[in-house]
């Protein structure tokens, strides 16, 4: 059952484990944490991070608003050498809310001048911004799209969650490998802007973790989970950007199931598949 708590120390954390009888141990030496760390080709100044949250306080046309850059600030004068910046739609139609930000060649200044808030609050607290790793996540809500759900197969789970209809239309390949060039272009800005790396964000049943799940589906689009693949910024339609490079990573979920029983006849009736995407985590955008 969880309760409010209030830890004055770690002693009172330890004494609330021990009553609990739960076997978690804590580390009093937390110098590790302040050591530099190699991030793929970058090399982030301590071992701390600030995670990709939405703020949900951006403009209604997607550029980041008075609360955007006063969190943003704040992550630069905080400390953590690793800024991770929040979930941010490729296209119009992928915002989760009309104020979630939107990465596009209009508001791309704004971005700009978004990550340097940041390294500035840095440098004015700490001296310096050449080990500080800021990057920022790209994404296709999908399912989850405002204002309407957009999606690449049917879930007899999640489907009755937006009220979306057995008939409903699915996203077609011409969609799909379009997204693919907005990726790219999303990623290209944001290296323009001066961020350091982008993710893309393909867990939490959005678009790109949809496709992972896509066996149902015909074409290129859909079938084995490496197929599912085909669709990421890192794909073969990267020819499409400027000779440049940006570090690129890709969160997924830990697995994937569905509330489903095998049979002797479909024992491959529940799919968990994350396994080997790992070492595809930090790649590079040409």
């Amino acid at each position: 059952m969880s309760r409010h708590f209030t830890y004055r120390s770690l002693e009172d954390l330890r004494n609330d484990i021990a009553s609990r009888n739960l076997d978690i141990r804590l580390e009093d030496n937390i110098e590790a944490l302040f050591e530099p760390v190699a991030i793929g080709a970058l090399r982030s100044g301590n071992r701390l991070a600030v995670h990709p949250m939405e703020g949900c306080d951006g403009t209604l046309d997607g550029r980041p608003d008075e609360l955007t850059f006063r969190r943003w600030e704040r992550f630069g004068a905080g400390g953590a050498k690793l800024i991770w910046g929040e979930a941010t739609a490729v296209v119009p139609e992928a915002r989760a809310n009309p104020r979630q930000l939107l990465l596009t060649d209009e508001t791309a200044p704004d971005f700009k001048r978004l990550q340097a808030t940041a390294r500035q609050a840095h440098r004015e607290r700490f001296g310096r911004d050449d080990d500080l790793v800021i990057g920022l996540q790209l994404t296709h809500s999908g399912r989850w799209s405002y204002p309407q759900p957009l999606i690449a197969r049917h879930s007899p789970t999640l489907d009755p969650l937006k009220y979306i209809e057995p008939n409903a239309h699915l996203l077609d390949d011409a969609y799909l490998q379009g997204l693919e060039d907005a990726y790219v272009r999303a990623a290209v800005l944001a290296r323009n802007a001066g961020f350091d790396f982008v993710d893309i964000k393909r867990c939490h049943t959005y678009l790109l973790n949809e496709l992972l799940a896509a066996r149902d589906r015909p074409g290129p689009y859909g079938g084995s989970f490496e197929t599912a693949l085909a669709l990421s910024a890192t794909s073969p339609r990267r020819s499409a950007a400027p000779s440049a490079t940006i570090s690129c990573s890709r969160r997924v979920s830990t697995s994937t199931t569905a509330r489903v029983s095998p049979t002797p006849a479909n024992p491959s009736s529940i799919r968990a598949s994350a396994a080997g995407v790992s070492a595809r985590t930090a790649s590079h955008l040409t």
